[in-house]
């Protein structure tokens, strides 16, 4: 199982917690179905396809998984009842509905619809990494690793983790490789970016199938424009998007790596998912470390 999307940070404080701890620690806050007039709820479930264990421990690393079930309530249904009884009202007591009333009755129709609300779940995956005192999580929204991160908190009593601050900036970075041509040692610049305009606030430019190396693209450069994306290949083994957020995103593996994973294709579903969690792992390391080194990160 490969992480979509790395949203990194890192530990301040060595992580301590054994296995078997964090194991009791997620349990008290287990996954759960919403009740009748929840909106939505939020827990940990088993991160191995029809496991039990709320944790999977793998080459010194931690695989966690958050779930979040949410009822579906489109506005619209509530405002096509909402505005049923708001008519009723204004024609069997001749007046209007306004004001504090309209919200009232609002509040009332979402209480009585929920109930038979459809439901949706999705998993949030997260690697805890003691060795190199980070926590990787696959997301690149920000809400979304909050979400993580405080229920992790919560289930572990306190959790103290930061951004990475690199004294160089990533879109300061990208921008001199693509300028230059010349990425790290290791990288290849493939064929997309993002880039935002100096001069014009919120104006942004994005570039997708082309050489970005020259032309127009060189030309924006030129008058100061920053790189905010850029595609990536990592030792010809990985390829992903970098953000000036220290995003990972689009992390895909290239053939090298899809053949060692199509060596493993006889074995059985749960073997295979965590042979294959090895493998991401021991990749997206080398890859993080080394970002980490070109930035100097803190």
């Amino acid at each position: 199982m490969w992480f979509k999307n790395i949203t990194l940070f890192q530990l301040t404080h060595p992580f301590r917690v054994s296995v078997e701890s964090l194991e009791e620690k997620l349990s008290e806050r287990s996954a759960r179905k919403c009740g009748p007039l929840e909106m939505s709820t939020i827990g940990w479930g088993a991160p191995l396809p029809n496991g039990t264990a709320l944790t999977l421990s793998t080459e010194g690393c931690i695989l966690i998984a958050a779930r979040k079930t949410e009822k579906l309530l489109p506005a619209t249904v509530v405002r096509e009842v909402l505005d049923e009884r708001i008519a009723e009202i204004e024609s069997t007591e001749a007046r209007d509905v306004r004001g504090k009333e309209k919200q009232r009755l609002r509040d009332e129709v979402t209480v009585e619809l929920l109930p038979r609300a459809f439901t949706r779940s999705r998993t949030t995956y997260a690697l805890i990494d003691p060795e190199n005192g980070w926590l990787l999580i696959d997301t690149a929204s920000r809400p979304r690793a909050e979400e993580l991160t405080v229920l992790l908190r919560e289930s572990l009593g306190s959790l103290e983790i930061t951004n990475p601050e690199p004294e160089t900036s990533p879109a300061g970075a990208m921008t001199q490789w693509l300028f230059h041509g010349t990425p790290p040692a290791g990288f290849t610049i493939d064929d997309e970016c993002e880039i935002r305009e100096n001069d014009e606030p919120g104006g942004t430019i994005r570039c997708k199938n082309i050489d970005i190396t020259q032309g127009a693209v060189r030309k924006h450069l030129e008058n100061q424009a920053q790189v905010v994306k850029l595609a990536l290949s990592w030792n010809d083994r990985i390829s992903f998007i970098f953000d000036q957020e220290f995003t990972l995103r689009r992390i895909k593996p290239l053939e090298v790596i899809d053949n060692l994973r199509e060596e493993n294709d006889d074995l059985d579903a749960e073997v295979l998912f965590v042979a294959d969690m090895i493998l991401f792992q021991a990749e997206v390391r080398g890859l993080i470390k080394r970002l980490l080194e070109i930035l100097v990160v803190k």
